[in-house]
């Protein structure tokens, strides 16, 4: 650890969806890792704040109290959460950026700010030396054509290429809650069939009924895991014998997914938050690109896709050709 880049303290403010969140987490160990004293703001992270002691974490300020919370630190590094993207007018977007690295997957070019000129002359030369690699590295965490990378290698090259860090990990260090050992029940399958766009990422309840009754019949114990808001509909849904714990936060989640054998899911953020927790995870996704940028890439995860798609007036028609069969084989060859 670089005794200079320990006198920098860093802010780093997550977006708000789940998968962002990890992703951010996994750059505040980085950062972290490379010598920097950093903060992470979200509400994500917060929830999840017990298995992450090496850093300090903290839920979001309310929007009128975000420059105070942050006025303190040396840098910001912020994914402006959707609160705040929601007042992003042009002039909001210059003050921002003009005092905060903006930084997204993909961002408008107006996101980015060279800061080295403001913080050479407000900052002590020590922390100045400390964080000047990292003071034009807002904008597009993608600045270049990708393949095959998930979004973890991506993020990964901006924080080795832009960001200058030396020291790169793609796996977070966790302590799980008192208790707990990874994947305890290996035959528990946490079957999560829903997502926050429903129309057009989740494959039909009627298959994932149908896909628990099989893995049932092989000798695994499904168990179906929805958010909080959609676990009524789906506890009473005809033909759903299966047992459908409900989750009070992302922690709870966490534990429960923790000590399961493997998650089969939706893209959707369950998916992503199992395999940082180190679960593997099969992944259905509506399109015909296993390599698609974001599937969960911390830990084991096979793609399960169409066989093909047809043209429809409200999108391409993908569910009716993703086969139960074609996603127990995806689990089989996790196990």
């Amino acid at each position: 650890m670089s005794a200079t880049a320990a006198k920098a303290s860093i802010a780093l403010v997550a977006f708000s969806s789940l998968g962002d969140g990890l992703i951010y987490l996994m750059m505040a160990e980085n950062l972290r890792l490379n010598g920097f004293a950093v903060t992470y703001f979200g509400n994500i992270g917060y929830q999840l704040r017990a298995w992450l002691p090496q850093f300090e974490i903290c839920p979001y300020p309310a929007a009128e109290e975000m420059d105070a919370a942050l006025a303190d630190f040396d840098l910001v590094i912020m994914s402006p959460p959707q609160f705040l993207r929601d007042r992003m007018d042009p002039a909001t977007t210059d003050a921002m950026r003009r005092k905060w690295l903006l930084i997204c997957q993909k961002t408008p070019d107006d996101w980015r700010f060279d800061l080295t000129g403001t913080k050479r002359a407000t900052l002590a030369p020590e922390t100045f030396a400390a964080l000047q690699g990292l003071l034009d590295c807002g904008g597009s965490i993608r600045d270049r054509d990708y393949t095959t990378e998930s979004v973890v290698d991506i993020t990964l090259e901006y924080m080795q290429k832009r960001m200058g860090l030396a020291q790169l990990t793609r796996t977070v260090a966790l302590t799980p809650p008192a208790g707990l050992q990874l994947r305890r029940h290996p035959r528990r399958i946490v079957v999560s069939p829903d997502s926050a766009w429903p129309q057009k990422k989740d494959w039909p309840p009627r298959a994932f009924l149908k896909l628990c009754r099989e893995l049932q019949a092989q000798g695994d114990a499904p168990k179906i895991v929805v958010a909080p808001a959609n676990h009524e509909r789906w506890q009473k849904m005809p033909g759903n014998t299966f047992e459908t714990p409900v989750f009070h936060d992302i922690g709870e989640l966490a534990a429960y997914l923790y000590e399961s054998g493997a998650v089969i899911a939706n893209d959707s953020g369950n998916g992503h938050l199992a395999s940082f927790l180190g679960v593997p995870v099969v992944t259905i996704y509506r399109k015909k690109n296993p390599a698609f940028h974001w599937r969960p890439d911390w830990a084991p995860v096979r793609v399960v896709c169409p066989r093909l798609t047809l043209p429809g007036f409200r999108g391409e028609i993908w569910k009716p050709f993703v086969g139960v069969g074609d996603v127990l084989a995806a689990r089989r060859a996790l196990s």
